[in-house]
């Protein structure tokens, strides 16, 4: 089976879309299929496993930036990787975004057509303003799939139809090594993302000034000129900012760490941050936002309202002064984050590429004379 993973944002930027389908991509190949990623790059990409199809432009959207390609280029470029390649399946992550992904459902020729919507906003959005369109794209597919429950509804509220709830993957591996107490001093938070308003990181820092004795903070993924200058008064050198960093140098610093929190305001889908961090052995505490407390279920840590430092302080501080309660939420976390691994998201996934090959087989054995 060769098939095409398409991705509409800079595979060279961070972000969980391009995250999950780099980890698809790596369980399919050791499935022994072949597979090839579409997307766009503003950097280099690896070699025999990404068509780079053009570089992006940054547009706001649902409270973030996000990297997507417009130029005419990049259609062609699309267009033309997917219907040269020979694929079986033509597999499209967010598949009515512009140029890159709405140009792989046009061009996929006689590939079964799979669409996985991992967007999740309060509002319609453009799936309103542009509904016709999504809907025409979307009757294309053969099977449709996102990533929770809130983006299925984010999706389903203007363009109805059957969708399978497939959670996002990740690489769990193996068991973290027990977490002490460290003579009770526990006290090592840890955030990871950008440093976008609907992130929340405005409202941990104001969190993390309440917390009493002297906690620290590391921000892995916000730069330090992000961090606002009153936010270190009296904190300084307990608030360290490590800007982007490697994936090895993620998961030191989420292994050191005592919680894990997330403090999105909105737009939060799934949140895989919060996984690869449960897969460690963290408790989160996280907002009651999109699809989080599908993730964060009751025992793996603690679900605030959104935009409230003083709740936000008050569950982390009851994590940090109750040890056996934060180890016991942390093996609950790891039990829950071990369903998310991609040995069992990739399974399900191949069950859905054969029912979209059967699907579009039977639709063509019907569209012939006799």
């Amino acid at each position: 089976m060769r098939i095409a993973l398409v991705c509409p944002y800079s595979w060279t930027s961070p972000g969980g879309v391009q995250s999950h389908v780099r980890g698809l991509a790596r369980a399919l190949t050791d499935a022994g299929l072949a597979v090839r990623v579409v997307a766009p790059a503003d950097g280099p990409v690896e070699p025999g496993l990404v068509r780079a199809v053009g570089r992006t432009v940054p547009v706001r959207d649902n409270g973030s930036v996000v990297p997507v390609a417009l130029a005419p280029a990049a259609v062609r470029r699309t267009a033309r990787a997917v219907r040269d390649g020979g694929f079986d399946v033509v597999h499209v992550h967010e598949p009515v975004i512009p140029a890159v992904g709405l140009t792989a459902v046009l061009a996929a020729g006689d590939a079964a057509l799979v669409g996985t919507f991992h967007r999740y906003a309060e509002r319609p959005g453009w799936y309103r303003v542009f509904g016709a369109l999504c809907r025409a794209v979307l009757g294309r597919l053969d099977a449709r799939v996102a990533v929770s429950e809130a983006a299925r509804r984010h999706v389903a509220a203007t363009c109805p139809g059957e969708y399978l709830v497939i959670p996002n993957g990740i690489d769990a591996g193996a068991q973290p090594r027990g977490r002490r107490d460290d003579d009770g001093r526990a006290g090592r938070l840890v955030f990871v993302g950008r440093p976008d308003a609907r992130k929340g990181l405005g409202v941990l820092l104001d969190a993390f000034a309440r917390l009493p004795g002297r906690p620290t903070l590391d921000l892995v993924g916000v730069e330090a000129a992000a961090v606002p200058a009153r936010a270190l008064d009296g904190a300084r050198g307990r608030v360290r900012a490590h800007g982007v960093v490697s994936d090895a140098r993620r998961d030191a610093l989420l292994r050191r760490a005592d919680v894990l929190c997330l403090p999105a305001l909105s737009g939060e889908s799934f949140g895989i941050v919060a996984a690869e961090a449960m897969a460690a052995g963290l408790p989160v505490v996280a907002t009651r936002v999109g699809g989080l407390p599908e993730l964060v279920r009751p025992g793996t840590g603690a679900l605030v309202p959104p935009g409230d430092p003083a709740a936000t302080a008050a569950a982390i501080q009851r994590l940090l002064s109750r040890p056996e309660d934060r180890l016991r939420a942390g093996r609950a976390a790891r039990r829950r984050a071990l369903e998310l691994d991609w040995s069992r998201v990739a399974a399900r996934l191949l069950d859905v590429y054969a029912e979209a090959l059967a699907r579009r087989m039977a639709r063509a054995a019907g569209a012939r004379p006799g």
